[in-house]
């Protein structure tokens, strides 16, 4: 068998040796289920773009598992929607709420977000934006963190909020541990938009295209709203996900 995390080479690989693929990844969920017209309204022509690449890699795989917070309708046979894989530090992590907001942000396009940020007089630890840190580096409300993994996980655990991209792992994890997030995807990236859009639409947390005060400031008001709808989340550790993926294995293999 190979399993393939949306990656080509091994697929190809399996294909050239008759050997069966199993598909792991978020990305498929583009293409191989429904999303209502609704959603992704405004963003017409990435939705197409998007669907098509995607549909395009590692085609007629044996079987597609596809890790995700959110369920839309199923529209390709051979799929299987599941909970994330989480990390064991985030499985083990108790989640509390606390008074400040972890940033997760490595884009640079946005010179208005520290002075945004100061506004709020909330405490901000902020992740990515000095990748050349060493220790901490403190603005008034800011605090400029290296990236530290145990340390970004005990100030995720602890955060009131949380204001990143759209990126799936950062999103998943935030769900998992209830944390409102307010995500802002990079720009053209349909995958990092269609979480945002169904996190918006569940109650998560809110989508921007850009960060603001008029954006932070509505979803600073909300956060007892978006901690109701997170009330509802359940995932049990992984085990949902390895149980799928030993069944596909022993059917693949039969």
């Amino acid at each position: 068998m190979v399993i393939s995390d949306f990656e080509s080479f091994s697929y190809l690989f399996a294909k050239r040796h008759s050997i069966p693929v199993i598909s792991a990844d978020n990305m498929q969920i583009i293409d191989r289920c429904k999303h209502a017209r609704s959603l992704w309204k405004g963003f017409e022509f990435d939705f197409q773009l998007s669907r098509a690449i995607v549909r395009s890699k590692l085609p007629r795989a044996f079987h597609y598992l596809i890790t995700t917070f959110f369920y839309p309708p199923v529209r390709k046979k051979r799929t299987t929607l599941l909970p994330p894989l989480l990390r064991p530090e985030v499985l083990s992590a108790r989640s509390e709420v606390g008074d400040h907001l972890l940033i997760y942000q490595t884009a640079t396009t946005n010179v208005e977000l520290p002075a945004i940020l100061k506004r709020t007089n909330i405490q901000c630890r902020v992740y990515g934006l000095r990748r050349d840190l060493t220790e901490d580096q403190v603005d008034e409300n800011l605090i400029y963190r290296p990236f530290d993994e145990i340390r970004f996980i005990e100030d995720l655990r602890t955060a009131r909020g949380v204001i990143a991209g759209g990126g799936f792992t950062l999103m998943s994890e935030a769900v998992h541990l209830r944390k409102p997030m307010l995500a802002i995807p990079v720009a053209g990236h349909f995958e990092q938009t269609l979480n945002a859009l169904y996190l918006q639409h569940l109650g998560y947390g809110a989508h921007a295209t850009e960060l603001t005060d008029e954006a932070l400031g509505a979803f600073l008001e909300r956060q007892s709203g978006y901690r109701e709808s997170l009330d509802a989340y359940r995932q049990e550790g992984n085990e949902r996900f390895l149980a799928v993926l030993e069944e596909q294995l022993a059917a693949a293999v039969s």
